[in-house]
């Protein structure tokens, strides 16, 4: 066993200002000098400088310290970075870097899919459609909205992972296994897909101007039958039928080409901005409901 790993006795403990400064320097830089290379490597080392420099009064332990955190590094920076920051801290605390680097080895896949999918897929997803809605009608409380129920809520599950993490040390990887993370990723992934249906109608609005003759036969005041031919709006049927199939419709399909194609998100909106200008440039469509 290293000398690194047994002389826990000759560490003094962290304090709360040695904590508070690794937190902050994570929340306030830890994706600034994200790179292809080690992507968020240089954040975390960075953010974990305070409570090594600490730790380790030896200028030597202390630059392995940095160089064991220097290496490849990449999760979700809000939900699961702050957890296992909080934890590598913890068991570099304890005299146990070999194992500080196996968290951060085991935890940062698992929790990048389900930080990611329920920070972005899920929780974004409801909040900017909201917010957004509100800002195409005129009010201000649209982008107020979004910046409260983003700002703050991230703030606070960053820094509650962070002392979590720290806490329970060694003991956060078996608490949060694998398998249950992935039974939370797919739940919240369902569960965003059913909210974010059930805003479809209300942020994709696409009515359609054709229309179809038919003949009717109708009785004269008189009392004798004659056929009638009258123009009927395709759209005025859907609502009545299925209202809202044309936005549906138009989602699925962008959906399927995304999973089926693998289509770039960019290509989808070029190609449904091209298609709908040239079917309302005809005609075809109109944003208002025709009347």
């Amino acid at each position: 066993m290293s000398d690194i790993a047994t002389r826990t006795e000759d560490r003094p403990e962290l304090t709360k200002r040695d904590l508070n400064r690794s937190f902050w320097r994570y929340f306030w830089s830890f994706q600034i000098s994200w790179n292809y290379e080690r992507m968020q490597a240089l954040g975390f080392c960075w953010a974990m400088q305070p409570s090594l420099r600490r730790i380790y009064r030896n200028d030597e332990e202390f630059t392995a310290g940095l160089q064991r955190h220097l290496v490849f590094f990449n999760t979700s920076p809000i939900i699961g970075g702050p957890l296992i920051l909080g934890s590598a801290i913890a068991m570099e605390e304890a005299g146990s870097p070999s194992s500080a680097e196996g968290v951060k080895v085991a935890m940062m896949g698992p929790m990048a899919g389900i930080g990611d999918t329920i920070t972005f897929a899920l929780y974004n997803s409801i909040i900017f459609t909201i917010g957004a809605n509100w800002a195409l009608q005129g009010k201000v409380i649209g982008p107020i909205f979004v910046g409260l129920l983003v700002l703050v809520p991230y703030f606070l599950v960053r820094r509650w992972q962070f002392m979590f993490g720290y806490t329970q040390g060694r003991n956060l990887a078996t608490r949060l296994a694998t398998g249950a993370l992935e039974k939370v990723n797919e739940g919240a992934t369902i569960l965003g897909l059913i909210v974010l249906g059930g805003f479809i109608p209300s942020i994709v609005r696409i009515v359609t101007t054709l229309t179809y003759k038919q003949t009717i036969t109708t009785t004269t005041k008189a009392g004798a039958a004659q056929k009638v031919t009258q123009k009927v709006n395709v759209q005025d049927q859907l609502d009545t039928v299925l209202p809202y199939l044309l936005p549906a419709a138009l989602t699925a399909l962008v959906f399927f080409l995304l999973r089926k194609f693998n289509l770039n998100p960019v290509w989808a909106i070029a190609l449904v901005f091209a298609v709908g200008l040239g079917l309302g440039w005809f005609g075809y469509f109109a944003p208002p409901t025709p009347k």
